[in-house]
């Protein structure tokens, strides 16, 4: 293969790393201080910077061969550096150099140090892409390099390639912002009683969650409350029909609460009850493990009437009746209330703060436009992207965006796991061949780009022609 000369490339790509690979003897050492691959356009530059203190004798000669590898079935040997005694120097001069017109010499001055520095360059392969340097010494007294007496590794693999193109998709703008905002208490009542008293047990604890909440988005000056929803709950000990009327009454009983708190019209809050909260005893049975599980479950989950339900728990395993009795019950007592309100839109300035302060009354959009502000990979810019993922996790929009983030921190399991939310459009495509590129998946790759380049997104183009040199 023709070899290409010596030359200076102001700005290269791709294949670096600096290596330190000393070849000591008693009268000194040689070593390279500063080794590098670099592809540039066509050409795969190679570049060796070597350090000479060994001393030698009158009629010796030292050959350093920079050798290219994949570790595999590739090699290509380089040019090599002849470092000689006087005497071999000229024997070079006169017959090694006109032979290997493109070789490198360096007469050695005993005692002193000193150094040179190789550039070649090559034209470029595929299997290069994981190219190794090593150097490999010979030497001999006669002018004759002898066999590999020694072998010098400088392994230089390659740095990650740049990421291919990635489309970004634009969210539609929200014309109304709806949040929600949710939240449990667990109000305590006497025996049979449906009034709210607020110094009973935990009481004032409870109570304060609710008036601590609404409180939070009645002071947000860019919110409005639109609706309250409040849904009770009673536990599944006593007969069904006391705990339908004591849930459906306590239930009234906050709303009333929460009435004379502030100037809500009673049509904006809206309640609900639940009898017995089996579903709720369900859960906390599925995260328990215990002999008797299985038996206990086909009763809870069966379609026997509450009150059979209750008396067969209590008849065939009494001992954890009292248990739930004791420790479960008083958790299935609850009331679960969710407040809605509408949020103004944000101009980007305002929505930098906004972010900031609380993130959830942005939208999609509003997020999307606050990032084309902050330099594409910065922190910042990132930040806002993962950010709206994790506000609307079920947007497809959004989880596209999010893969692409992901994409390019090469983090490609995250980036899988949005792509499965994403929607079926070409940046998808995109996206999902780029996903492939960084797993070493090039026929996948090439056919994802090649989607979406029939359906016209040019930047799938320049991904083809780049993974098109990697195949």
């Amino acid at each position: 293969m023709k070899l290409r000369g010596f030359f200076i490339i102001a700005v290269m790509a791709s294949l670096s790393l600096q290596a330190q690979t000393p070849v000591e003897k008693d009268n000194g050492t040689i070593r390279t201080t500063a080794s590098s691959l670099h592809k540039a356009g066509e050409e795969l530059v190679v570049s060796i910077s070597v350090e000479i203190t060994r001393d030698l004798s009158s009629n010796e000669s030292l050959v350093l061969v920079p050798v290219v590898t994949d570790s595999l079935e590739h090699r290509m040997e380089l040019p090599p550096i002849y470092i000689n005694s006087r005497k071999q120097q000229i024997i070079f001069m006169r017959e090694t150099g006109r032979k290997e017109k493109e070789a490198r010499s360096l007469q050695r001055k005993n005692g002193s140090q000193q150094s040179m520095h190789y550039l070649q360059s090559v034209p470029f392969e595929k299997w290069m892409n994981h190219a190794t340097l090593s150097l490999i010494e010979k030497s001999c007294g006669c002018g004759i390099p002898s066999e590999e007496a020694f072998t010098c590794i400088a392994r230089l693999h390659p740095q990650p390639v740049p990421i291919p193109q990635l489309v970004f998709l634009t969210p539609q703008v929200e014309a109304l912002k709806t949040r929600t905002e949710k939240g449990c208490a667990f109000i305590d009542f006497p025996v049979n009683d449906v009034i709210i008293h607020e110094t009973y047990s935990n009481n004032a604890t409870e109570l304060n969650k609710i008036v601590q909440t609404i409180d939070a988005i009645k002071n947000d000056t860019n919110v409005t409350i639109t609706h309250i929803s409040i849904h009770g709950y009673a536990s599944p000990d006593g007969p069904y029909k006391l705990n339908e009327r004591l849930s459906r009454e306590r239930t009234q009983a906050l709303k009333e609460y929460v009435c004379r708190l502030y100037t809500f019209d009673q049509t904006d809050i809206q309640t609900s009850h639940t009898p017995e909260d089996w579903e709720g005893f369900e859960a906390l049975l599925t995260d328990t493990a215990f002999q008797q599980k299985e038996a206990v479950m086909r009763i809870v989950t069966g379609s026997l009437h509450p009150d059979r339900k209750e008396e067969k728990l209590k008849k065939q395993f009494p001992a954890f009746y009292r248990f739930v009795l004791e420790h479960w019950f008083t958790l299935l007592r609850h009331s679960d209330y969710t407040i809605e309100y509408h949020v103004r839109p944000f101009s980007v300035e305002e929505s930098r703060n906004i972010f900031v302060t609380n993130p959830k009354n942005l939208s999609l959009e509003e997020m999307f436009r606050l990032a084309l502000t902050h330099t594409p990979g910065s922190e910042t810019y990132n930040k806002i992207f993962m950010t709206a993922v994790q506000l609307f996790p079920d947007n497809p929009v959004a989880n596209l965006n999010a893969a692409c983030i992901s994409l390019m921190q090469r983090d490609v399991k995250s980036a899988g796991h949005y792509l499965e939310k994403a929607p079926e459009v070409p940046e998808t495509a995109l996206a999902k061949g780029v996903l492939y590129l960084l797993k070493n998946q090039y026929e996948e790759a090439e056919s994802f780009f090649r989607q979406a380049k029939a359906a016209g997104l040019s930047q799938a183009d320049d991904n083809l022609k780049r993974i098109l040199e990697l195949k």
